[in-house]
């Protein structure tokens, strides 16, 4: 039993490490605050649950193809194109570490975790191949997020260009349609902005490699949050009212004035 609970947590490490693997094409095209594989694999599986007239069956089926197609990377990276490497030879690496990766868990929870990404490879049902519409469709999804909050409409272009004819189920022809409509009319989607004070942090306190700007102890930075919130919420009576910007703006000056 302790050998099978050791293979699942190395495992999930390596699932958690498909957090930590940019995408490589976003990186080559100068995209900021790449998303990781994960990421993408995430809105895939979310897309499958939103698939009309799809039988509830194909599109639980749906959601584990999307979960697993790109688990591969986690270990050996996210291959392209511009990386010279064959198909034939990015496949074999992807089929290796999807071997390893499935034989830490137990039997028939690997066999079916392999399946499902030989069925994604092969392409020969009806699932695999909606989902392999998902997958472009997210990219593309995708690009045209990046242009609008990098303010830069049209620079990831060749994706649509190189992609868009790629798509060759109904269903997700026709999300490819509104979206490209949306872009050609220039209606815009109001863009969530970060309202997490954690992820706000983050985009001030560390650099694009992801590195600490100022070395601040976190127990100190938590004491700072909690006695900003604590009087905020004195003032006002309701934590509610706390203007997140207020407290981030307060802590970066904190942390700015000690280091300089």
């Amino acid at each position: 039993m302790s050998c099978d609970i050791d293979g699942v947590l190395e495992f999930l490490l390596y699932v958690g490490q498909a957090k930590r693997t940019f995408r490589t094409g976003w990186v080559l095209h100068g995209v900021e605050k790449v998303e990781s594989v994960a990421d993408h694999m995430y809105r895939m599986a979310v897309m499958s649950l939103l698939l009309p007239t799809v039988a509830e069956e194909s599109k639980v089926r749906c959601m584990k193809l999307a979960l697993v197609h790109d688990l591969a990377e986690s270990v050996v990276g996210d291959l392209t194109e511009f990386d010279g490497i064959p198909k034939s030879e990015k496949h074999r690496r992807e089929s290796e570490a999807m071997l390893y990766l499935t034989s830490l868990l137990p039997a028939d929870v690997g066999r079916e975790i392999f399946s499902l990404f030989n069925e994604y490879a092969d392409q020969k049902t009806n699932e695999a191949t909606l989902v392999k519409d998902l997958d472009i469709f997210d990219m593309l999804l995708q690009a045209h997020e990046y242009e609008k909050l990098q303010c830069d409409n049209g620079f990831l272009e060749d994706f649509f260009k190189s992609s868009s004819d790629k798509i060759k189920t109904d269903i997700v022809q026709k999300w490819l349609k509104q979206l490209i409509e949306c872009r050609s009319s220039g209606k815009q989607y109001k863009l969530p902005s970060d309202s997490n004070l954690n992820t706000m942090l983050k985009h001030v306190l560390y650099d694009e490699q992801g590195t600490f700007l100022y070395k601040f102890p976190s127990s100190e930075l938590r004491e700072k949050s909690n006695r900003f919130i604590s009087n905020k919420t004195k003032d006002n009576n309701s934590l509610l009212t706390t203007d997140t910007n207020e407290l981030l703006t307060n802590l970066v000056k904190g942390i700015k004035h000690q280091h300089h």
